[in-house]
């Protein structure tokens, strides 16, 4: 932080490379409630949630928190997943009053987190942030959500247009958030980057988020019958998962026990507090014991429940 800023600024983080779709029309509720994992119809107002994109065969085609309002409904998630998922909700979408935009060039989005986040929103966009998960206050083309992204206190704010907290937003001097402590915080919270932690090869339960982003109980939908059948199984044959290293390990490296695959490091960064490095990793099954240290082909690894932070 420069002496010029103040002390309580927050951390700040322009998300500008995210992907944010907008779903409008009568019908879009029920539409996105079919073609996701998510519990869109029992959503109260004001309230999101997390939920993959499934394919009919179970596996993750997107990534999104789901933010409803009054108007529309939006979903935010990584870079570079609007040209997989608009032909797909185009297919769907034939006898159905709903439409979906590409908004990921028009609009901002920007994290802003840390200790000092809550009181910097309400001091310099006049909204009292809200504090449970994924919930939503929509005020004058500005949506701001409380986000799982990172771990610690953290708002996603979204400008859908003009609005007249940009300017105020603009002119505030919060601390900006580097790639490297970003990357950090997003370890330590263990959320997953669809393209990189996560992709379509993989089934949606393999991301072992399945109280955050999978609801088990709603009616059915796209993909559903192998996710149940997945539920009623009680396992995947792989599944997402955190690791600490005693050394930097090589990422998206594969690591063998007895010439047999055991885990693939997908993310890493280097954790001042722990000491170590740490990271997200795909793991088999078998190997999957949170609180063990597997001696590997390419060194120790100690396999660590999600997030590290709790």
């Amino acid at each position: 932080m420069s002496e010029s800023e103040p002390e309580t600024a927050p951390l700040r983080l322009d998300l500008a490379h995210r992907t944010l779709l907008q779903m409008t029309g009568e019908d879009r509720v029920k539409f996105l409630h079919n073609l996701s994992t998510g519990d869109i119809k029992k959503l109260p107002p004001g309230q999101g949630c997390e939920a993959f994109i499934p394919t009919l065969q179970g596996k993750i085609l997107g990534h999104f928190f789901i933010l409803p309002t009054a108007a529309a409904i939006y979903l935010t998630g990584v870079r570079d997943q609007a040209a997989a998922l608009l032909p797909h909700f185009q297919k769907y979408a034939v006898i159905e009053d709903v439409e979906v935009v590409d908004r990921s060039e028009t609009a901002n989005e920007f994290l802003v987190a840390g200790v000092h986040a809550e009181g910097w929103i309400n001091s310099n966009l006049g909204v009292a942030p809200p504090q449970g998960n994924l919930q939503i206050v929509e005020q004058e083309n500005m949506l701001v959500y409380r986000s799982p992204l990172v771990a610690g206190p953290a708002w996603g704010v979204i400008f859908l247009g003009d609005s007249p907290h940009r300017e105020a937003f603009a002119a505030a001097e919060p601390s900006v958030i580097n790639d490297a402590v970003f990357e950090l915080l997003r370890i330590e919270a263990g959320f997953p980057f669809y393209g990189r932690d996560l992709t379509v090869d993989n089934l949606c339960q393999e991301a072992d988020r399945d109280a955050t982003a999978i609801s088990f109980t709603k009616g059915c939908y796209l993909g559903q019958e192998t996710i149940a059948r997945i539920d009623a199984l009680g396992h995947v044959n792989r599944r997402l998962l955190g690791v600490r290293f005693p050394n930097k390990p090589a990422e998206d490296a594969s690591y063998e026990i007895d010439g047999k695959p055991a885990l693939r490091v997908t993310s890493i960064s280097w954790s001042p507090a722990a000491e170590h490095w740490i990271g997200l990793a795909m793991v088999r099954r078998g190997y999957d014991k949170p609180g063990e240290t597997l001696e590997t082909s390419s060194g120790l690894v100690e396999i660590v429940a999600l997030p590290f932070s709790a």
